[in-house]
């Protein structure tokens, strides 16, 4: 097969190894490939991941004449690479960090190439390698961020121009009519198709590095500067229209425009600094020479790189038969609560997480005032939900008359062992709630989810079966005096995790 397509014979026995061991390590790590390729499948923003590989392969295959001069030389700081990306991934798939767990895999993918094909072709190799990170779904964490800047760049737009509006949160009123800044209209979309064609801009039509580092720089922050643009002309739109346009589809469509003319004028005006590429393949000598060392090199790494990649699935599985997470709500919490309980109040709201194998809620009463507290444990995490998870959110999808107006992090000091809380302000428009939210891992409250995350692991690999839950504190804000009620909340979240 590698004859019909004419590969040099100095490449054969190289490309059958690298072959193979892809084949391996694809099927060791089946679970994380799948994983990965389900989000691609469902959600359009990272719909591109699909076209990674092939532009990759494509990018390598379009500067062959340049590879074939050089001869394959196994690496064994491949191999060291490949034990470092495959401690993160063992890591990240013991605390359920799949993100990270993702980009292990594809460090492991390039750091076996790399063993396989040496340093000096990799060196050469190193953007369409380095392009297959843009095989993992990453950016979500930036969303809510995203939306911060939309909201605050619109309102000032509109100020600017001299109308009048109300901002609650990420909610604003005109005259004439409510918009909302929903994940949608984070930008976030926009911002990834701009790297990603960005880099590959670059990548073609530069050799000078700063060049390159310009381009990328102007293809992160243009299409940030050009959402909040899009979103306030689309406010405009449906101010000036009495609401009539842009509401709907439209919506989208003239988003999708609009992102796209940003594009071409940002390519247009590359392409005034645009370079002639000239590749020069500086090939090793002596490698010439080395043809049968070469061979003999190729089949110890082969082996070694076939036990870097086998030992961290067996590894993970040995640490998740070790693995005991308590799915109590333990009783000393419940104790230091106040022994008499009240009836649930009528707010129609309650905390909702998927995945949650035990839960406990109580409602009691401070000075007439009813709080509400509730635990959740969600055990080893196997029934589709984590602690630890961007997608654990206090107004979920179906709870579509509340919504939220601030959050923040805060700090519980009336201790002698501080911890932060997570504060958010949430409204359905007749009454405020007041919510503190945080994680309790073993003994350890924070609401720091990376904290949260590292303090899971070291649990974990320890053996040690403690409970790891999300504690949520809430209660009414009468006359929004948010003083009051954040002493009522503390003074509960003292009494039942100090």
């Amino acid at each position: 097969m590698l004859k019909s397509i004419d590969v040099p014979a100095h490449w054969r026995r190289s490309l059958w190894i690298l072959l193979l061991l892809q084949s391996c390590f694809l099927l060791l790590f089946w679970e994380g490939w799948r994983s990965m390729a389900s989000v691609w499948s469902g959600s359009d923003t990272f719909a591109h991941g699909f076209l990674v590989a092939p532009v990759s392969l494509w990018l390598l295959w379009s500067r062959k004449e340049v590879y074939a001069r050089f001869y394959p030389q196994p690496s064994p700081w491949g191999l060291a690479g490949m034990m470092i990306c495959g401690f993160g991934w063992l890591a990240a798939e013991l605390s359920q960090v799949l993100v990270v767990e993702q980009f292990a895999l594809a460090g492991m993918l390039i750091c076996l190439i790399w063993s396989v094909l040496g340093n000096q072709l990799t060196r050469n190799m190193l953007f369409p390698l380095g392009f297959l990170f843009l095989m993992v779904p990453f950016g979500e964490d930036f969303v809510p961020y995203l939306m911060e800047y939309t909201a605050s760049f619109v309102v000032a737009m509109l100020r600017l121009t001299g109308m009048s509006v109300y901002r609650e949160g990420l909610h604003f009123t005109l005259t004439s009519g409510n918009w909302s800044v929903v994940e949608a209209c984070s930008g976030i979309r926009y911002l990834i198709a701009s790297i990603t064609l960005g880099l590959l801009y670059a990548y073609l039509n530069y050799t000078s590095y700063r060049k390159r580092a310009v381009f990328i720089l102007a293809s992160i922050l243009l299409p940030i500067l050009a959402n909040g643009v899009r979103a306030y002309m689309i406010v405009m739109i449906g101010h000036l229209s009495s609401m009539k346009l842009a509401t709907g589809v439209d919506h989208i469509i003239y988003g999708w425009v609009f992102f796209g003319l940003v594009m071409l004028l940002l390519f247009y005006i590359g392409s005034f600094w645009r370079d002639d590429l000239v590749v020069v393949a500086v090939v090793d000598q002596q490698a010439l020479s080395q043809l049968t060392i070469q061979n003999s090199n190729s089949r110890w790494v082969a082996v070694m790189s076939l036990l870097c990649l086998a030992v961290w699935p067996v590894a993970a599985m040995q640490l998740h038969a070790r693995q005991a997470v308590t799915a109590v709500i333990p009783s000393e919490m419940l104790q230091n609560l106040p022994a008499e309980t009240v009836a649930a109040p009528a707010w129609q709201w309650r905390p909702l997480f998927d995945g949650v194998v035990v839960a406990e809620t109580r409602f009691v009463a401070d000075d007439e005032q009813v709080i509400g507290i509730y635990f959740a444990n969600f055990g080893d995490e196997s029934r589709g939900g984590e602690l630890v998870n961007s997608q654990n959110i206090l107004v979920s999808g179906i709870q579509r008359d509340w919504r939220v107006i601030s959050a923040s992090i805060k700090t519980l000091d009336l201790s002698t062992k501080p911890w932060s809380i997570e504060e958010q302000v949430i409204t359905d428009n007749r009454i405020h709630l007041l919510v503190m939210r945080w994680y309790r891992i073993g003994r350890t409250n924070t609401a720091n989810a990376y904290y949260a995350k590292w303090l899971q692991l070291l649990k974990r690999l320890s053996g040690d079966a403690a409970p790891e839950m999300m504690v949520v504190v809430y209660t009414q804000t009468p006359h929004n005096d948010y003083r009051l009620a954040r002493e009522r909340l503390q003074k509960i979240a003292l009494g039942c995790c100090e």
